[in-house]
């Protein structure tokens, strides 16, 4: 399966745990650890979870799945956030261009945009992850990145003419409230990327855009345009208004 699939599975490095806590994260389970990336000649220094899958054991995180099916996947990395990562820093944009992350997870996709000088929203369901892309953006010399604790099943009155989300399309019940979402929070002419691992959900998505007054073009790693939507591999679904 990992041959077949690759970029649809989370990225498993050994990380070492920091001995001790970064000043202004809380303890979390499995604690903190520190990774670098180079991405297209910039280099991205994050501090993220240690242990991911120490979440499943914390009680806080049963609770939130009893409570609304929750889990804690901002906690991981997907090997598409890299990959969506070079498409940000290739992409010639507007200067100070506003744009929502949406499931911003450990924030190494907004953080690219700072680095691109557009103006980044964070937002996220898990007000960690919240916490943790503001703490990497200010630590990366950007103080100017805002969050946003975000439910897509209750979208902000705010618009933005840049929305992005990496790897958002893995269950079929986020797909309608998403679609919702990008309707009341793009802006009108804007754009929306979701960078997608080869998901077979993502068909699905891509045909539910018309119901929303939506369309969308494929690319794969190169933004070379795709025909279909396809599995195992990463592509990037670009969406507009039709």
């Amino acid at each position: 399966m990992t041959a077949l699939h690759p970029d649809t599975l989370e990225l498993r490095d050994p990380l070492h745990r920091l001995a001790v806590p970064p000043v202004g994260l809380p303890d979390i389970p499995g604690g903190w650890a520190e990774r670098e990336w180079t991405v297209e000649g910039h280099v991205f220094r994050l501090v993220l979870p240690a242990s991911p899958d120490a979440f499943l054991d914390d009680m806080d995180v049963h609770a939130a799945f009893d409570r609304d099916d929750y889990m804690p996947y901002w906690a991981y990395l997907w090997p598409a956030a890299l990959k969506m990562v070079a498409a940000v820093l290739r992409t010639r944009w507007t200067p100070d261009e506003e744009v929502l992350e949406l499931g911003t997870g450990i924030g190494l996709v907004g953080l690219a945009g700072l680095a691109n000088g557009l103006r980044v929203t964070f937002s996220d369901y898990e007000p960690k992850a919240v916490e943790l892309a503001l703490f990497n953006a200010r630590r990366a010399g950007y103080p100017q990145g805002t969050g946003l604790v975000l439910d897509w099943r209750n979208p902000a009155s705010r618009q933005f003419s840049l929305l992005w989300g990496c790897e958002l399309l893995y269950e079929d019940r986020n797909h309608e409230p998403l679609l919702e979402l990008t309707r009341k929070m793009l802006a009108p002419g804007g754009t929306a990327w979701f960078a997608d691992g080869g998901r077979a959900k993502a068909a699905r998505f891509c045909n539910l855009l018309p119901e929303f007054g939506l369309r969308c073009r494929l690319f794969d790693e190169q933004m070379q345009p795709l025909a279909v939507p396809r599995v195992g591999r990463y592509q990037l679904i670009e969406v507009e208004f039709a």
